[in-house]
Protein backbone atom coordinates (compact mmCIF):
# COMPACT_ATOMS: atom_id res chain seq x y z
CA UNK A 1 0.00 0.00 0.00
CA UNK A 2 1.40 3.43 -0.91
CA UNK A 3 1.73 6.34 1.45
CA UNK A 4 -1.28 8.74 1.22
CA UNK A 5 1.00 11.76 1.66
CA UNK A 6 3.16 10.68 -1.28
CA UNK A 7 0.04 10.25 -3.46
CA UNK A 8 -1.15 13.74 -2.46
CA UNK A 9 2.26 15.28 -3.17
CA UNK A 10 2.32 13.60 -6.60
CA UNK A 11 -0.85 15.53 -7.51
CA UNK A 12 0.73 18.90 -6.74
CA UNK A 13 2.40 20.75 -9.65
CA UNK A 14 6.21 20.63 -9.56
CA UNK A 15 6.76 24.07 -11.13
CA UNK A 16 4.72 27.12 -10.11
CA UNK A 17 2.19 28.57 -12.55
CA UNK A 18 1.80 32.30 -13.09
CA UNK A 19 -0.78 34.42 -14.87
CA UNK A 20 0.49 36.94 -17.36
CA UNK A 21 -0.45 39.11 -20.33
CA UNK A 22 1.13 38.61 -23.74
CA UNK A 23 3.02 41.76 -24.74
CA UNK A 24 4.88 40.52 -27.83
CA UNK A 25 3.78 37.96 -30.42
CA UNK A 26 6.18 36.14 -32.73
CA UNK A 27 4.78 32.59 -32.84
CA UNK A 28 6.11 30.29 -31.33
CA UNK A 29 8.01 32.84 -29.20
CA UNK A 30 6.11 35.19 -26.90
CA UNK A 31 6.94 37.80 -24.27
CA UNK A 32 4.59 37.61 -21.28
CA UNK A 33 4.31 40.25 -18.53
CA UNK A 34 3.63 38.41 -15.26
CA UNK A 35 0.64 39.82 -13.34
CA UNK A 36 2.61 40.47 -10.15
CA UNK A 37 4.79 42.92 -12.16
CA UNK A 38 7.90 40.80 -11.63
CA UNK A 39 8.88 41.36 -15.26
CA UNK A 40 8.78 39.96 -18.77
CA UNK A 41 9.22 36.24 -19.41
CA UNK A 42 10.18 34.72 -22.75
CA UNK A 43 7.79 31.82 -23.41
CA UNK A 44 7.04 29.34 -26.15
CA UNK A 45 3.80 27.72 -27.21
CA UNK A 46 2.52 25.33 -29.85
CA UNK A 47 -0.80 27.24 -29.92
CA UNK A 48 -1.12 30.75 -31.37
CA UNK A 49 -2.19 33.50 -28.97
CA UNK A 50 -3.08 37.14 -29.58
CA UNK A 51 -1.49 40.29 -28.20
CA UNK A 52 -3.02 41.27 -24.84
CA UNK A 53 -4.42 37.81 -24.09
CA UNK A 54 -4.09 36.50 -20.50
CA UNK A 55 -2.39 33.12 -20.17
CA UNK A 56 -1.02 30.68 -17.58
CA UNK A 57 2.75 30.12 -17.84
CA UNK A 58 5.04 27.56 -16.22
CA UNK A 59 8.68 26.72 -16.97
CA UNK A 60 8.80 29.32 -19.79
CA UNK A 61 5.93 27.62 -21.59
CA UNK A 62 2.40 28.93 -22.10
CA UNK A 63 0.09 26.24 -20.72
CA UNK A 64 -3.40 27.60 -21.50
CA UNK A 65 -5.56 30.72 -21.70
CA UNK A 66 -6.61 32.41 -18.47
CA UNK A 67 -9.97 33.93 -17.71
CA UNK A 68 -10.28 37.71 -17.75
CA UNK A 69 -10.62 39.43 -14.36
CA UNK A 70 -8.54 40.17 -11.30
CA UNK A 71 -5.75 37.87 -10.12
CA UNK A 72 -5.53 36.87 -6.46
CA UNK A 73 -2.39 35.29 -5.05
CA UNK A 74 -2.90 32.55 -2.47
CA UNK A 75 0.14 31.60 -0.42
CA UNK A 76 0.30 27.92 0.51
Amino acid sequence: MSNPLERLMALMPKAPEFVGTITSVNHPNYKVLVSDNSGLVMCTSAVEYKLGEKVFISNNEIKRSALQGTVVQIEV
